[in-house]
This record gives C-alpha cells, structure tokens and sequence, in this order.
C-alpha cells in the first residue's frame, strides 16, 4: 500500500536544509546549543501532560498539646481549666 504524502522526493533535503537553518537562526544569541533544544524538545515530549499531586505533609500546630496514646481529651480540658482557675487567683 503506497504511502502518500505531500513532499517530492527530491524537495526533502531542500526542506531539511531549510528547517535547520531556521532551528540555527532560532538558537543564535540564545547562549543554546542544537544538542541541549534537542534535548529539551524530548524531554517536552516524554514529559506526561499531567503531573502526580505532591503528597503535602501536615504541619504541625505549634499550639497543640501532646497526649499519651489512649488518653481521653476530657482530662485535657480539665488541665486546661485547672490552669484557667489558677491564673484568675493570681
């Protein structure tokens, strides 16, 4: 099965010589060189559309109280207004 296509045989290496000066002109004054866009095009390329969430660690409250495991919040609460009632007798 004949494969079609728009180009002529003999216009290919006219198009490639095109297209590379094209790239070149592109890349002057850029400070790249042809390997590192190359590069950077197949990386572009490999790279997935949509990147995995980033796991976010919780952060810490700097007011939080720290409990044994087990340990009931109530008695919590009732440290808590202990030291309540003491700071209003002061």
């Amino acid at each position: 099965m004949p494969v079609e296509s728009w180009l002529q045989p003999e216009e290919v290496s006219d198009l490639a010589a095109r297209a590379t000066a094209m790239i070149d002109a592109a890349l002057t004054g850029s400070g790249l060189t042809r390997e590192v866009y190359w590069a950077a095009v197949r990386k572009g390329y490999n790279t997935p559309y949509n990147d995995p969430p980033r796991k976010q660690a919780v952060p810490a409250q700097p007011n939080a109280v720290p409990m044994a495991i087990g340990e009931p919040v109530a008695a919590a609460a009732v440290v808590i207004a202990a030291q309540a009632v003491e700071a209003r007798a002061i």
